[in-house]
């Protein structure tokens, strides 16, 4: 039997800020690829302001981690997944918040993201950079984008 979702699984900002300080917190980060090459995106709040990073956020009340994943790919990028693959988990400790992370592989159907306001900007990019944040280092290198990527035999143009 699948748990009602109570209050569309939304918790009220101040509710959520005090549970934020007193316990780790549920959520999902997307890795949305197309055609080799990795969508981030620049981050308007906490944690991690102004850091370039992956779609994702909290898993709502009565959730599955996959809902929660397709839920925020599409909440932040207006992009649909053709194929979504768990990957991995890992902790997240900012110094705001302490989060336990699922994070998916997204295989997108296109490369044109409509952002909310969680971001002010994007960009695809095609390898690992020593300036990406540790976290998306680790997310990426366990996810094997890149190192599947240089193993194709196809080439991909745009």
């Amino acid at each position: 039997m699948k748990p009602r979702m109570r209050n569309n699984g939304r918790v009220d900002e101040e509710l959520f800020k005090k549970f934020r300080e007193l316990m780790p917190i549920a959520s999902v980060d997307l890795l949305p690829v197309h055609k080799g090459r990795l969508l981030l995106m620049l981050r308007n709040n906490e944690p991690g302001k102004d850091i370039w990073f992956v779609p994702g956020g909290r898993v709502r009340y009565g959730e599955t981690l996959e809902q929660a994943a397709i839920r925020k790919l599409n909440d932040e990028t207006g992009l649909s997944p053709m194929t979504i693959e768990k990957k991995g988990v890992m902790t997240h400790l900012w110094p705001q918040a302490h989060y336990v992370s699922t994070f998916f592989l997204a295989e997108v159907m296109d490369d044109r993201v409509k952002m909310n306001d969680e971001h002010r900007e994007y960009k695809w990019i095609l390898g690992i950079t020593d300036d990406l944040h540790p976290y998306l280092k680790q997310m990426i290198k366990e996810a094997s984008i890149f190192i599947e990527a240089s193993n194709k035999k196809d080439t991909y143009l745009d």
